[in-house]
């Protein structure tokens, strides 16, 4: 079976290689799995400014293929549209030349159009698509029409959470949709009875989407009660909440914040290894499962998170970590205080963390149900 795998952004800077974003970490190990299970597998990709290297896992029998970058630099979100129908071209030549048999593409809504799209103008490959979010369909019943239409063309979406399978499965239909739910790339092992464990770690970009602003205010008002507890800000430069978070740094001597790349010495699992528990109040996810969490929890690490969308999933409240509402700054801060105040509770959840977590998330379930998806849709 020859398969085309595509992701866009699969190059980064080799100063961010042990960085790896969450929406190519799937992708790149669907491709290693298929690899792994005798097929012939291509990495379709392209490559912004200033990245110069693919993650390790790509390498070896994979072969790649570049095409131009047609999506803007985060923090932006979207095609480029002058750049996106040369795009398309060259992956429609691209797809007709290597005449994969399957066709895989990764991403968000845009994607999925891009690959309608492309079977619309004349693709022979079976195409599955992955979406890391919900359809974006709104209030208008216009737009679900042709939403609907489009992606008749897709043969299956394959969604690596219940939630958004689900409601993908409401726009196109139930046989339509399929659930896989994978590992991590990076598995971090960390001792589980590690007696230094003495931080409450947060740990994602510092804006308003994760709820940073409400991570900070907890922190603020628990760091006074707790003097013998850090907490811990690891999040990415120039974010919203950068300067606040290094002026809260200088005024309370208990709180940390490290920018990445990290200063030497500090690393993501240095501070999962010190980290009590994690902190992520999300108020909506950039994909799903969102992998910070399940890195965290495979880390033998509990997380604190708001029920948004596949979080559900990942948290069994009480039982690996802890659930609350979203937007809530009390629940968080009353949270953070009933773990530290709890250590029975917290050692329950942490004992759990991984174990439970791996048991219903891993690459060896993800990667038999994709080749199960792929021949019986052949059939």
């Amino acid at each position: 079976m020859k398969v085309g795998i595509f992701v866009t952004a699969a190059f980064c800077r080799k100063a961010y290689l042990d960085a790896i974003s969450g929406h190519v970490q799937i992708p790149l190990m669907a491709a290693k799995l298929l690899v792994d299970a005798g097929h012939d597998v291509a990495l379709i990709t392209t490559k912004e400014r200033a990245t110069d290297v693919l993650p390790s896992v790509s390498a070896g029998n994979i072969a790649v293929h570049v095409v131009d970058h047609a999506s803007k630099l985060w923090p932006e979100k979207g095609p480029v549209r002058r750049k996106a129908p040369k795009q398309a071209r060259q992956l429609l030549s691209l797809l007709r030349n290597e005449s994969f048999d399957i066709v895989h593409f990764f991403g968000g809504s845009n994607t999925g159009w891009l690959l309608s799209f492309l079977k619309l103008l004349g693709t022979n490959s079976q195409a599955f698509f992955s979406p890391v979010k919900a359809p974006k369909i709104g209030s208008s019943d216009l737009r679900a029409k042709v939403m609907k239409v489009a992606f008749r063309h897709i043969d299956m979406i394959v969604a690596t959470s219940e939630y958004v399978r689900h409601s993908w499965a409401l726009l196109l239909g139930e046989g339509k949709c399929r659930s896989l739910r994978p590992g991590i790339m990076k598995d971090i092992r960390i001792p589980r009875d590690n007696a230094l464990r003495n931080s409450v770690l947060f740990w994602r970009n510092a804006d308003y989407q994760n709820g940073a602003d409400l991570a900070t205010e907890a922190f603020r008002q628990l760091a006074p009660r707790y003097p013998d507890v850090r907490f811990v800000f690891a999040v990415r430069p120039h974010d919203i909440l950068e300067n606040e978070l290094l002026a809260l740094q200088r005024h309370v001597s208990n709180i940390d914040v490290h920018i990445y790349p990290y200063k030497e010495g500090v690393t993501l699992p240095g501070l999962l290894e010190n980290a009590l528990f994690v902190v992520q109040p999300f108020r909506s996810l950039s994909l799903n499962p969102q992998m910070s969490i399940l890195e965290s929890l495979y880390a033998g690490v509990p997380v604190i998170a708001t029920k948004v969308e596949s979080n559900e999933e990942l948290i069994k409240d009480a039982e690996n970590g802890l659930l609350i509402p979203p937007d809530d700054g009390s629940a968080l801060t009353c949270a953070i205080q009933r773990l530290l105040e709890n250590r029975n509770l917290l050692a329950e959840l942490t004992k759990r963390a991984r174990v439970l977590t791996k048991e219903h998330w891993n690459w060896e379930s993800f990667g038999k149900g994709l080749l199960s998806v792929y021949e019986n849709n052949n059939d």
